[in-house]
């Protein structure tokens, strides 16, 4: 199973976050934006739930119109309650983090651009290598404990 991003967003700033999933994808990671990873005709919500449950990574898109926006805080807010690892990338210098997530280091994007993608494609390679690492270990135990009990079971 990839590595999930999902890309909180104001719909107005659909520009930055596409530019963001690519950068996801180059990664090796596998990123969720609610319009184009959900097809015409499926519901909003429980789709966007589901996939905030099932994603290693909330990356929050910050900006002005996302702080106006009726679905971006929603979304922290799931995100934040189930216990997600959260990255905020901030485009506007001058924006503070809402409620919950304002004690929370952040990559101000107005600081440096390249520095800011380099970290990020950097992190996201590094938790993409470490997760399927994890998935090899898991794998090699279930196939390990799956020819002991085949070995155990032909010797009865």
């Amino acid at each position: 199973m990839a590595f999930s991003v999902f890309i909180s967003y104001s719909t107005n700033d659909l520009a930055n976050a596409k530019a963001l999933s690519s950068w996801v994808k180059a990664a090796g990671a596998q990123p969720f934006l609610a319009e184009y990873s959900l097809s015409p005709g499926q519901p909003l919500a429980s789709g966007i739930l589901a996939a905030i449950r099932n994603c290693n990574l909330f990356l929050l898109l910050w900006t002005g119109n996302a702080r106006n926006s009726e679905w971006v805080p929603q979304e922290i807010g799931i995100a934040k309650g189930a216990g997600k690892d959260i990255l905020p990338i901030v485009l506007q210098r001058g924006l503070t983090l809402p409620g919950f997530i304002k004690d929370l280091k952040y990559l101000a994007v107005y600081n440096d651009q390249t520095a800011t993608i380099q970290w990020l494609y950097q992190h996201l390679t590094g938790k993409v290598k470490q997760k399927e690492e994890i998935e090899k270990v898991v794998a090699g135990g279930i196939v390990g404990a799956i020819l002991l009990l085949l070995a155990v079971a032909s010797k009865s």
